[in-house]
């Protein structure tokens, strides 16, 4: 785990991000202590997954951000897209950090189950970015599950 506070590095979301992306490094989780208390969790997981490109050949690269804070240690996760400047673009907040896709292939990112135990786990939901979606369904149980919503919104509302 990385403590930027001990490093003397900012502890902004967009910075630790951008780290991240620069070391190019795929499927590869990151860990970062966030807190400026002592006895307060706020542990951030980056994860690069890789490079999109959609019909139109913009290209984007894919980054998972998950999140645990707090004294019961709650989990957030989001998917993050970055253009091919690596300036922020936008995400899809998820639930929490069992929703976070696993990895990219070519360009359709793999979500599995296996953390899910409310699940069906041997289920796997394929989104294909050819196109950036509006919104994603990741499956649970047959053809149930949850939809996520793309978001312009800034990287700090996460």
């Amino acid at each position: 785990m990385l403590c930027l506070s001990c490093a003397g590095l900012s502890q902004d979301k967009e910075d630790v991000v951008l780290l991240v992306l620069s070391k190019s490094v795929i499927g590869q989780i990151f860990t970062f202590n966030l807190s400026d208390k002592k006895d307060y969790i706020n542990e951030a997981a980056i994860t690069y997954l890789g490079e999109i490109e959609t019909k139109t050949k913009e290209k984007y690269y894919i980054v998972t951000w998950g999140r645990v804070w707090g004294p019961h240690k709650h989990t957030t996760g989001a998917v993050l897209l970055y253009d091919h400047n690596k300036n922020y673009f936008g995400k899809y907040v998820l639930g929490g950090m069992s929703d976070l896709p696993i990895k990219l292939d070519k360009n359709e990112l793999l979500f599995y189950n296996t953390d899910k135990n409310d699940c069906d786990q041997s289920l796997v939901t394929k989104i294909d970015f050819s196109e950036i979606p509006k919104n994603i369904f990741i499956k649970c149980n047959g053809y149930l599950g949850d939809v996520y919503e793309f978001s312009l919104d800034s990287l700090e509302n996460q």
